[in-house]
């Protein structure tokens, strides 16, 4: 008398191994979109905490210091201000952001320098996930061309912001907005996990040409509600 084997037939393994696929797929979307989700809420509270780091040293020191409205800063080739080694610095100075910084007792900007994520500057969380990688031999200028593997560099991924220069309450497009007029005393924004700008002033999705490289914009985050939008 002979006796069956006990086991799976290949199309039962097949049917499980379909299933596994399945759930898998399933659970590996729900988590990538989970992990988006969490650094796109950590670059809006960066932003926001750089707008409010920016009005607080406005406050304090009753006006704009020279390292945030000169006109030859570090800036993105489309005229927009960014939150490099010369303006982490000043924050730096007014207890502000909680830069990482050491320098000597004379209180120079000059005499500073950076260290820990601040090295180069106040980025946003992709390009903090790259600096806490880094060499922590690197300075500036070497650390801003790292690549970002989202997208662009770490340049690309420095906090934008624009100042009202003038103190009419407004910031406009002259003083650097990505838009035509905003309530307020500074707006900050980053470009994103592309790091690519594109057409900030919008939220449409596209594709535009960026330092030679096409990028999609769609992802930009801002520190500003559209109804604050003056046409």
């Amino acid at each position: 008398m002979k006796t069956r084997r006990a086991g799976f037939t290949l199309i039962e393994m097949m049917v499980v191994i379909g299933i596994i696929g399945i759930l898998a797929a399933v659970l590996t979307g729900g988590y990538t979109y989970a992990v988006k989700s969490a650094q796109r809420a950590k670059a809006t509270e960066a932003v926001s905490n750089a707008k409010t780091a920016l009005e607080m040293l406005y406050q304090r020191a009753e006006g704009w210091p020279s390292a945030i409205v000169k006109e030859n800063g570090t800036k993105h080739e489309g005229g927009f201000n960014q939150m490099g080694e010369d303006v982490a610095k000043v924050l730096f100075k007014y207890g502000l952001l909680n830069v990482d910084c050491r320098g000597d007792t004379s209180k120079q900007i000059s005499t500073y320098t950076l260290r820990g994520v601040d090295r180069c500057g106040i980025a946003d969380p992709w390009a903090q996930d790259v600096l806490k990688r880094a060499d922590p031999n690197l300075k500036g200028d070497a650390l801003l061309t790292l690549a970002v593997s989202s997208g662009g560099t770490v340049k690309d991924h420095l906090i934008y912001f624009a100042v009202d220069k003038d103190d009419d309450g407004f910031v406009d497009r002259s003083e650097g907005a990505p838009v035509e007029k905003v309530r307020g005393k500074v707006i900050t924004w980053c470009a994103g996990a592309d790091g690519g700008l594109g057409d900030c002033s919008t939220d449409k999705k596209g594709k535009t040409k960026v330092d030679s490289r096409m990028v999609t914009n769609g992802d930009n985050v801002y520190s500003w509600q559209r109804a604050q939008e003056v046409r």
